[in-house]
């Protein structure tokens, strides 16, 4: 019964780390609100960090969350003009935008994501986390 009950938590853990559901998504596209509706899957990292990525990264298959980490000079990095995280994802080839997304009507949560073609992306704090220790100090 003990080998049962720990099998149930840790399957119910691995459940409630990897979940996509759809949502509405609120951008701000030419001055304009834009909205659609996409799969958002929730990443949860083994120390417990929970992040938001596109249905095509879900389980690391897009390119960005396989990319080999290699060195990242950003000119600017440390200035206090413009958000790190917006220089990480433009310095990797992505579009960085703050959305909205919303489950339900008027429960829109606020987050910033980086946009890697017409389909991949992956909230920028888990581009930061993951590049952050390849940033060469200037």
């Amino acid at each position: 019964m003990k080998n049962f009950l720990a099998l149930f938590f840790i399957l119910s853990g691995n459940l409630y780390a990897k979940s996509c559901n759809d949502v509405q998504v609120r951008i701000i596209f030419e001055g304009k609100p834009a909205i659609a509706k996409e799969t958002l899957c929730s990443k949860k990292t083994p120390d417990n960090m929970l992040f938001y990525v596109s249905k095509s990264c879900d389980e690391n298959k897009c390119e960005i969350l396989k990319r080999k980490k290699s060195e990242l000079e950003i000119k600017d990095y440390y200035s206090n003009i413009g958000s790190p995280g917006f220089k990480i994802c433009n310095e990797l080839g992505g579009i960085p935008q703050i959305f909205e997304f919303s489950q339900g009507p008027n429960l829109w949560q606020s987050t910033e994501r980086c946009l890697f073609g017409a389909k991949d992306f992956v909230e920028i704090s888990l581009l930061t986390r993951e590049w952050i220790n390849f940033l060469k100090k200037k």
